[in-house]
């Protein structure tokens, strides 16, 4: 399962935070004043502070697409590779390494076929098809939440909250 890295995680929490803080600007057409946690008076020059929240929130959402693109493919690569391989042919005779080794063939070599020991052995042969099915399916699902909650969302969100002050800001 998908799963972000501590990084990804902590500038997901600055990109919301600070597009919260967009959108309350932009929504209430007020700027602040004074920001407290860096000591800034900026009485003088109050939309400096909506351009601040600007630039930082668009920095934080840049960061954020950047190291999401990274991580999405750093997790989707090996199935990526693996399709681009499955048909990859010999110059030889020009065969896949499936056409080389066919499934059929390698049945009817089990010295089990026909007996209990087969019968057992192609159950749990099923049953692991079965769980596999399953397990994957729940991993696509999972995937696509998580895709959709921790990277669309932000976003999506980030998006629109810039947007909105922007308008605010020119206006």
């Amino acid at each position: 399962m998908f799963n972000l890295n501590d990084d990804l995680k902590k500038i997901k929490t600055k990109v919301l935070v600070m597009s919260g803080i967009s959108l309350f600007i932009a929504l209430t057409q007020a700027l602040p004043q004074k920001v407290a946690i860096l000591g800034l008076d900026l009485s003088k020059n109050e939309t400096m502070a909506g351009w601040f929240v600007l630039a930082v929130t668009a920095y934080f959402l840049v960061s954020f697409i950047t190291l999401s693109i990274i991580e999405l493919i750093q997790y989707y690569l090996p199935a990526l590779i693996g399709r681009k391989t499955a048909k990859t042919t010999g110059d030889v005779i020009g065969l896949t390494e499936d056409e080389c080794f066919p499934e059929e063939e390698n049945e009817y070599c089990d010295p089990d076929v026909g007996t209990r020991s087969g019968e057992v052995n192609d159950i749990r042969r099923k049953n692991q098809e079965i769980t596999y099915k399953y397990k994957s399916n729940f991993v696509r699902v999972s995937n696509l939440v998580k895709l959709i909650s921790d990277f669309l969302f932000p976003i999506v969100f980030s998006v629109t909250s810039l947007g909105l002050l922007y308008c605010f800001l020119i206006n």
